[in-house]
């Protein structure tokens, strides 16, 4: 994941919100959640086994001996992770989703050698690509640190809390960080408690297989985020150590790094009933949000953040259609950007059919019942703190719309968010200018930064998605919010309607400027020109429009601030409410332990999903001239034979995906389902 795409990632993650879910089954209604793996001791371990886990405890997570921990890890490029993948072999071998993978096997495509079209296996080890950036992180032990911070966090205001945070977390980190590892502090239960996490890092990871699309991306957009999927959903890395099995860069020296455990493959599949669990580290979910919360998410940033990523991908997508070099070039940002896409929109659905308020609401009457009989004082601090919750969120609707339209704008285009690192530029202008070797650091900085824009921009597409985002401004901002560079650009540009202009205007302020080629991104850099740079309207648009945002920001990072903070307060007196309810913090990419049995699911009146899917279906949704559904040719005359049989003994059609009823958190879309004996 690039810098850029990590960037809309996290800028997605802090505004998503996990719907509540709908229980699908009875028996495991007690237990559902995203269980901290650390404190696996610490879950119903009578009921765990009844319903057929035949594990212990240590050898889920233990850190003085191999357990499934050490085969489960993250996947991440830069500073940060994006994926969970697994060991299934002692030689380094590792499974990760489709999707995981996909950037990896664009990066290394061409139209001659179309890895994303036609797949990619290495018949040897020294046919392996090595995937520069990419990188996985083993868990090796989590430390409780909430006494050494919670403490000294009382009474602080925002601002002052932060830097303490900060100061706190600098301190418990760098001793671990002088010993080699990667070292994190999570906050759980919004700053009740926290963990601090400690990694070992391998940054020799290199592709060893992957399918083609129309059997790793079966279905395409269409049925992410749905069921029944038929997808063959997966990627295959592995991973290299020095000579001591210790991390090291890549070298042609290294040899397959030996896990300390690794996940085996049972022959047996699944039956309804079985137990069924998965480990990984899911993205962000909010279980915990409010009807205030929910309600902001169903008719504000949901709304918006579709209208964005809907007006850059309908774009994206014409133009991918026709050329199959560009295809190649945007598919990585085009796949996650309607991953995101799609899943705002299923969740605008499923909030929208299950009463997502009514929900929230009957649980917020619950707690104040709960409130009144704790005494006046108590009923009268929680209706104070729905109050303060209101406000904030009143607060944060004022700006909300129209914060998420402007920073999006700008960090969804790589022409946008490039200008952001560009902007370090104007250090090299003027009477204060750097010179020597600072002003040299800067300029490969912004060299380096300059990568990530050309891998991700066509010109003629760049040019569409700016016209596309403007007149996106136009449409959705009532006039009195539309920033000063929009008013200016339809006041001074030629053209019949708004439409006309922002084509203009759009293809005018990226073929002058000085930074949307490497040729003159060179020469500007060579003799940096404060005048040439006052001209350049796209990087003034940019940057205009960014310091908009960042004004109106302002005010939604203060709502969003007291809200979290009240967020903190009530998980705290809902925990107190239940005091003998389990309960497991937000999902926050760290690991995680999921369980449940396979079973057929109710989704709503008159549909019913069987647990598993069959290559009986895929065939059932053959289309040729639907790209999301085309069925090589191969693989269709071999199921018309029989001949596809699988690894299982055949008992009936091939067996595509199973269906366990339990609750998958938002980013374990790419873990193993495992068994009651913890085998994949």
């Amino acid at each position: 994941m690039t810098k850029r795409n990590f960037l809309i990632a996290g800028l997605s993650a802090l505004l998503l919100w996990a719907t509540p879910v709908q229980k699908a089954h009875a028996s495991i209604v007690p237990d559902e959640g995203m269980w901290l793996a650390n404190l696996a001791r610490q879950l119903n371990w009578q009921y765990l086994k009844q319903i057929g886990l035949k594990l212990t405890a240590d050898e889920i997570y233990s850190t003085t001996s191999p357990s499934l921990k050490d085969a489960v890890v993250q996947l991440g490029e830069g500073d940060g992770g994006f994926c969970t993948a697994e060991f299934v072999s002692e030689s380094g071998l590792l499974f990760t989703n489709h999707h995981c993978g996909f950037e990896s096997v664009a990066a290394m495509s061409t139209p001659e050698h179309n890895y994303i079209d036609d797949g990619f296996w290495a018949y040897s080890r020294d046919q392996e690509l090595p995937i520069p950036g990419l990188w996985i992180r083993i868990l090796q032990d989590v430390i409780d640190v909430t006494d050494s911070i919670v403490p000294y966090m009382q009474g602080l205001e925002p601002m002052a809390r932060r830097g303490k945070l900060m100061e706190i977390e600098s301190r418990l980190t760098a001793k671990y960080e002088e010993m080699g590892y990667i070292a994190e502090v999570e906050s759980m239960y919004y700053g009740n408690q926290y963990f601090l996490y400690l990694y070992r890092q391998y940054n020799d990871v290199r592709l060893t297989g992957v399918p083609p699309s129309s059997i790793g991306n079966y279905g395409g957009d269409t049925d992410n985020w749905m069921w029944p999927r038929h997808t063959g959903d997966f990627s295959i890395f592995r991973v290299y150590a020095d000579k001591n099995n210790e991390p090291a860069e890549y070298s042609a020296d290294n040899v397959p790094y030996a896990p300390k455990k690794f996940l085996t493959i049972s022959l047996n599949g699944y039956k309804e009933g079985d137990f069924t669990m998965i480990m990984g580290f899911p993205g962000s979910t909010n279980r915990y949000l409010t009807s205030y919360g929910m309600k902001e998410v169903m008719t504000e940033s949901n709304p918006a953040q579709i209208d964005c990523f809907k007006t850059v991908t309908d774009v994206m997508k014409k133009d991918m259609d026709k050329d199959e070099a560009v295809r190649i070039q945007l598919a990585p940002n085009y796949a996650q950007l309607m991953n995101g896409l799609k899943l705002y929109k299923t969740q605008l659905d499923g909030m929208r059919r299950m009463d997502a308020v009514g929900i929230k609401e009957q649980q917020e009457k619950e707690f104040m019942q709960w409130a009144k009989q704790q005494g006046a004082t108590q009923e009268q601090k929680y209706k104070d703190m729905f109050e303060q919750f209101a406000q904030a969120y009143a607060s944060m609707s004022a700006v909300n719309k129209e914060f998420y339209y402007k920073i999006y704008s700008v960090v969804l285009m790589p022409t946008g968010s490039f200008a952001l690192d560009f902007s370090d530029v104007e250090s090299l202008i003027g009477k204060d200018a750097v010179t020597g070797e600072d002003a040299e650091a800067i300029k490969e900085g912004i060299r380096e930064a300059s990568k990530e824009m050309w891998d991700g921009m066509h010109y003629e597409t760049e040019v569409k998605k700016l016209s596309a985002l403007l007149n996106m401004l136009y449409t959705k901002l009532p006039s009195e919010k539309y920033p000063q560079v929009l008013t200016d650009i339809l006041s001074n540009t030629k053209g019949a309607t708004p439409q006309e202009k922002f084509d203009t205007w759009s293809a005018m302020a990226i073929s002058k400027s000085v930074y949307t080629t490497p040729e003159k991104l060179e020469a500007f850099l060579n003799a940096p020109n404060p005048k040439k740079l006052s001209k350049d309207a796209l990087y003034n648009f940019y940057i205009g429009l960014f310091t908009d945002a960042q004004t109106v920001g302002a005010t939604w990072r203060s709502a969003r601030t007291s809200i979290n903070m009240l967020e903190k307060d009530y998980v705290s007196a809902i925990m107190k409410k239940d005091a003998d309810k389990h309960f497991y913090p937000d999902a926050n990419f760290t690991m995680r332990l999921t369980y449940g049995t396979v079973e057929d699911y109710e989704a709503r009146d008159a549909v019913h999903y069987h647990w598993q899917t069959t290559i009986d279906g895929v065939m059932e949704k053959r289309n040729n001239d639907d790209p999301e559904f085309i069925v090589p040719d191969k693989l269709y005359q071999l199921h018309k034979a029989e001949k596809i049989t699988g690894a299982m003994p055949r008992t009936g059609p091939f067996r595509f995906v199973s269906f366990p009823i339990w609750i998958s958190p938002a980013g374990t879309a790419e873990v193993r389902i495992m068994n009651g004996n913890g085998q994949s």
